[in-house]
């Protein structure tokens, strides 16, 4: 069993194969390539959902779609360019590196670009001093040495000459979008330009933010949609880093954004779309189910999946953890030890603090239920003379507890004879992951 899946490959033109497309979003997708040929207008569309719950896999996927439809699109991962101090060079070279070679749009392009990127990149009195003193003196090196006219005069001095160029810089980011617009009728052939931002919530403030203001003030032209993809909760933690707890955060963002939309669930309302991607990433990760022992533990990850909602990235680190388990056993564990070993490869992930103390053992069975959040996990078909509402529970209860609880318990004929328990099977777990830290 491969300790990882393998990744879903996406080629360019492929589009939503049944096959791949396990969480059936070609409707979507279809809706929303409709609504994006449909407006005529300046159009920012936001796709919210959760980390690690497929949204850059979707966005791959559409992007085959709309090639198949003869809509150029852009994908750009902001996470992967949050290095640079300014998105706008990165968004104009995205553009740039549409148009064919040496041609007399791209040349016009590139002019226009590198007058509208002076005007708008980055300036200060700091680096108006620098360049004035061909970067070998700044403030610091001036202050207390008796230059601090020569400081004000050069200060004085750069910000008229700023004032006396604000006209001309306004004319040249017209100059800009009216070359951007005209270069997205010529590169969309009629069809407007997608343009794809994924992970924007995920890069440092400064660099995000700045990002939508460049959107909004230099790209917003009829002839290019962007669609930003992100986790809006933690978008608004980005926003609130640099603007402070008191900013409005949804106000801030209607700025920028005109239409928010999610990735929608499984259609067929029966099965989850966590269910289905553990399904899914067994199968990329070669394994095979031999065993009832095994069918029983699968039908309790699924549970626990759904009692915990775990997003699919969480998914994939505990089956990791499973993998380990099933490999140093050759797959071969009771069914105690079975059940055990899901629910510990998904504490791992999700309650690191609480798999630490059940690895040390030094945890009771009442904090564990309560640290992990099984209050409320039960079933209906187990029965009454074995309590604790569900057999993970049961089982615990068993191995978390001392000599003389479990004497106790097996005098009320809740645990059958015969059992083992003397050192705890949570702790042997806990080393066989341990074994090989992921």
């Amino acid at each position: 069993m491969k300790l990882t899946p393998s990744p879903v490959e996406i080629e360019e033109y492929e589009g939503f194969l049944p096959e791949k497309d396990i969480f059936q979003r070609k409707n979507f997708a279809e809706k929303l390539s409709n609504l994006i040929e449909n407006v005529s207008d300046e159009l920012v569309l936001a796709i919210d959902a959760p980390w690690g719950e497929g949204k850059t896999t979707f966005v791959k996927m559409w992007q085959g779609m709309l090639k198949e439809q003869n809509i150029e699109s852009i994908y750009f991962d902001a996470f992967q360019n949050d290095f640079l101090d300014d998105p706008l060079l990165a968004l104009v070279g995205e553009v740039y590196s549409l148009l064919d070679e040496e041609t007399e749009t791209k040349e016009e392009f590139k002019n226009k670009a590198v007058s509208a990127i002076k005007t708008i990149g980055k300036a200060s009195i700091r680096i108006g001093l620098k360049a004035l003193t061909a970067g070998v003196l700044d403030e610091t090196v001036l202050e207390g040495a008796g230059a601090e006219k020569e400081i004000t005069d050069m200060s004085d001095s750069y910000i008229s000459s700023r004032l006396d160029s604000l006209k001309d810089d306004k004319a040249s980011i017209e100059e800009f979008k009216i070359t951007l617009s005209a270069t997205a009728e010529t590169v969309g052939g009629g069809n407007k330009i997608v343009f794809i931002i994924d992970e924007l919530d995920r890069c440092k403030p400064s660099f995000a933010l700045d990002l939508l203001e460049k959107i909004k003030h230099i790209f917003s032209i009829p002839g290019i949609v962007f669609v930003l993809v992100m986790n809006r909760e933690q978008m608004d933690e980005v926003i609130r880093s640099r603007y402070g707890a008191g900013i409005d955060s949804t106000k801030y963002l209607q700025k920028f954004v005109h239409i928010w939309t999610g990735l929608p669930k499984s259609p067929d309302g029966y099965t989850s779309n966590g269910k289905k991607y553990l399904n899914d990433c067994l199968k990329r990760m070669d394994f095979e189910l031999k065993t009832r022992t095994e069918q029983a533990g699968l039908e309790l990850y699924e549970e626990l999946i759904e009692h915990y909602n775990i997003s699919l990235r969480e998914i994939e680190r505990s089956l990791s953890n499973y993998a380990i388990i099933h490999n140093l056993t050759d797959g071969k564990l009771n069914p105690d030890y079975s059940w055990l070993s899901i629910y510990l490869c998904i504490v791992k992930v999700l309650y690191p603090n609480s798999y630490r103390k059940l690895a040390l053992g030094n945890i009771s069975y009442e904090k564990t239920i309560k640290e992990t959040q099984l209050q409320s996990f039960e079933t209906d078909h187990w029965k009454d003379d074995k309590p604790e509402g569900h057999p993970l529970r049961w089982l615990l209860k068993y191995y978390l507890s001392g000599e003389d609880e479990v004497k106790e318990l097996l005098t009320h004929g809740n645990f059958s004879e015969g059992r083992g328990h003397g050192r705890s099977a949570v702790v042997d777990i806990c080393e066989w992951l341990e074994t090989f830290k992921r």
